[in-house]
């Protein structure tokens, strides 16, 4: 089964741009329960934020996995954050593998990102 994911860039220096990626095109990683994507501040993730100096080299993971999107941090020196819409003033930090909705803000550093769920 073909699984495409859009990230779109909503702050920084790459603010606006539209990250596409494709399950059977190459992109990430595939396996038979799940697919996985980087993020990171090396060249070598799927996911590249380099300009961000706040961004671990290997900083979080968005997998596919059990018909749901999941949100991973990788014991990032500075954490990754889902926007917490009950308390606009305090983002919530993830710990672990968390679900993440199509749409929901994350941030990774300082750059905030959203996913959907591509047509």
């Amino acid at each position: 089964m073909e699984i495409k994911l859009d990230v779109m860039v909503m702050s920084g220096v790459e603010d606006g741009s539209l990250l596409k990626y494709n399950s059977s095109g190459g992109d990430g990683q595939t396996s038979p329960q799940k697919w996985t994507l980087t993020i990171g501040r090396r060249d070598d993730n799927d996911v590249c934020l380099r300009n961000d100096t706040y961004v671990s080299r290997q900083h979080a993971k968005i997998h596919w996995q059990e018909q749901a999107w999941w949100l991973e941090d990788c014991d990032s020196t500075n954490g990754t954050f889902i926007e917490n819409v009950e308390n606009s003033f305090e983002d919530t930090r993830v710990h672990g593998t968390i679900p993440l909705k199509s749409g929901q803000l994350f941030r990774v550093g300082r750059t905030w990102l959203r996913i959907e769920a591509a047509e």
